[in-house]
């Protein structure tokens, strides 16, 4: 019984060191990338731009961000006063780009554009979803405005 016991744990010493050298892989968290943390509803609260920052009571319209799977596509659908004002799906051709240090993701899209996401986490408050555009190209002047979400619990 000993014996075998040694020789499990000397089988066993070298798997465990190894898996605890490993980094975790860019872009994940927790074992699941953190684009998957987009998925829900997302209420717009403000607009950034470089001149001034807009509320969502000075908007003029309230703005819901949907993100789900759909028959394995991922979707976005913004809604503009409960009316359906746009749907976009997420590129097959190019996965989304994370970086799990700034919580940071670039989703393309079909059709060419793409949306750069910051997620703002705090524990015990919905998590707050800083967006660009859906621009053809970002880090054009264009993306200097902000959208900023707020999970709707």
């Amino acid at each position: 019984m000993k014996k075998s016991a040694k020789l499990f744990l000397a089988m066993l010493a070298p798997l465990l060191l190894s898996t605890s050298s490993c980094k975790p892989r860019e872009g994940w968290f927790g074992g699941v990338p953190i684009e998957s943390d987009l998925v829900g509803t997302w209420k717009l609260e403000r607009i950034v731009t470089p001149n001034r920052t807009v509320w969502d009571k000075q908007i003029g319209y309230t703005e819901i961000l949907k993100s789900y799977n759909k028959n394995g596509d991922d979707v976005e659908e913004t809604y503009r006063n409960d009316t359906l004002a746009g749907i976009q799906y997420w590129s097959r051709r190019d996965w989304p780009i994370a970086k799990t240090k700034d919580w940071t993701v670039l989703v393309s899209y079909r059709h060419g554009l793409k949306r750069f996401y910051k997620m703002h986490r705090t524990v015990s408050q919905p998590t707050v979803l800083e967006a660009s555009a859906y621009l053809p190209e970002i880090g054009t002047k264009a993306d200097t405005v902000k959208y900023f979400y707020r999970a709707v619990w």
